[in-house]
């Protein structure tokens, strides 16, 4: 008896020490300032529900939050405010003036672009350099944005179906980022999979829906942690689980730039590997399924392709070396591709690449990049965004002439 009351008395001194410790860590990460993640909804997209202007989305996987507002800060700095319909824009009307010209912009972040006040985004460069295109003279420009954080093709097209045809749209952009839409249209490339994709079946391709049933802890390896699978109560009531998983996030988080450096490399080679050519056969598909539908409604379609940073840095050298490393023969293959999809298909094809490498070796500026993060690198900034809407509203302006 003696014994076991020696052993009763150990394990709870030991569960008082572990229980002090947890307070008293508890308090000091309070008075510290510390913070760290608290749980995510449940179910929700891993990846972007942690932003304040994003939300789930039964269809789309994710949507922007309407009415959401605040600063960004974490790439360039901006006032992101998200009107009542979704959308990082003006409020537009469902009925269309007889005087309007309206274009719809589907993208990813390069087209919701938090990192840039709204004004000095390309498709609001791109509407005020149209007031002057004689081809529109007498006409209202509207240019509508549609762009999401992380979307692929797939959920493009679905925004076009779900939400772009309310507007009666008389142009639809297509904005491709190089660097990972391709990858985006793939469930095996692409980590987090909380989000609809499109397969085969019976030769045509349908969208999948499969990610409504999928649990937050598997919905993408490189953003769900072990705090994740936590009750929430206890998650979000304990600065020490929530800096525990800030933690652990950003282990993962490094693991994912390795991984999608790897997989960008690939996006410059002619694919051998059949996960790879599913892919790019799925890609093509999409955006054909796209220029179709939009030539049924009587609409001009206009295909623009962003490049990867790696491939418009001011400085050669560094290119090549990219391409040593990676042993690729050719940066422009995705553009040259994509080219000859819509030459063979009968739609535009913009290529962004050429005049912005072009532009950033001659001037010795970076189109990629701010100061406050990776200069040349990630998202365009200001001077990137003014030059893409300019081209765009050039060759915009060139097609209605025609």
């Amino acid at each position: 008896m003696g014994k076991r009351k020696a052993w009763i008395l150990n394990l709870g001194l030991t569960l008082g020490s572990v229980l002090f410790g947890v307070f008293i860590g508890e308090i000091g990460l309070r008075l510290a300032g510390i913070e760290g993640l608290k749980k995510l909804p449940q179910p929700g997209h891993g990846n972007f529900s942690p932003s304040f202007y994003t939300m789930s989305h039964p269809d789309l996987g994710w949507v922007n939050r309407p009415g959401a507002s605040g600063i960004w800060e974490q790439e360039g700095k901006a006032y992101i405010e998200i009107n009542i319909e979704g959308l990082r824009d003006n409020i537009h009307p469902k009925t269309k003036a007889k005087d309007a010209v309206r274009i719809a912009v589907l993208g990813d972040s390069f087209t919701l672009a938090v990192q840039v006040d709204v004004k000095q985004t390309y498709w609001s460069v791109m509407e005020n350099e149209l007031k002057s295109c004689q081809g529109l003279k007498g006409k209202t420009v509207e240019v509508m944005n549609f762009g999401v954080d992380g979307y692929g093709t797939a959920q493009e097209l679905l925004m076009l179906r779900e939400k772009v045809w309310d507007y009666n749209p008389d142009i639809v952009i297509l904005s491709f980022f190089i660097g990972n839409d391709v990858i985006d249209n793939s469930p095996e490339l692409e980590s987090n999979h909380y989000r609809p994709f499109f397969v085969y079946k019976d030769g045509e391709l349908v969208p999948d829906y499969s990610f409504r049933n999928l649990s937050l802890e598997h919905s993408d390896r490189y953003w769900i942690t072990t705090v994740d699978r936590l009750p929430m109560w206890l998650v979000n009531h304990s600065i020490i689980l929530q800096v525990a998983k800030k933690a652990e996030r950003d282990l993962k988080q490094k693991n994912l730039l390795l991984h999608l450096n790897k997989l960008t490399a690939k996006n410059f080679r002619e694919p051998t590997e059949p996960v790879w050519q599913e892919a790019w056969k799925v890609t093509e598909d999409l955006i054909t399924m796209m220029n179709q539908e939009v030539q049924e409604k009587n609409a001009e379609f206009l295909f623009v392709t962003i490049a990867d940073p790696i491939q418009v840095h001011p400085n050669p050298a560094f290119r090549q070396s990219f391409m040593n490393t990676h042993q690729i023969e050719d940066l422009s293959y995705p553009e040259k591709r994509l080219k000859t999809l819509g030459n063979n298909q009968g739609f535009p094809v913009l290529n962004l690449v050429e005049p912005f490498q072009t532009y950033s070796e001659q001037n010795n500026i970076c189109l990629h990049g701010f100061e406050t993060a990776v200069p040349c690198a990630g998202h365009w900034n200001p001077d990137g965004h003014e030059f893409a809407g300019k081209l765009i509203a050039n060759q915009l302006c060139q097609q209605v002439k025609k």
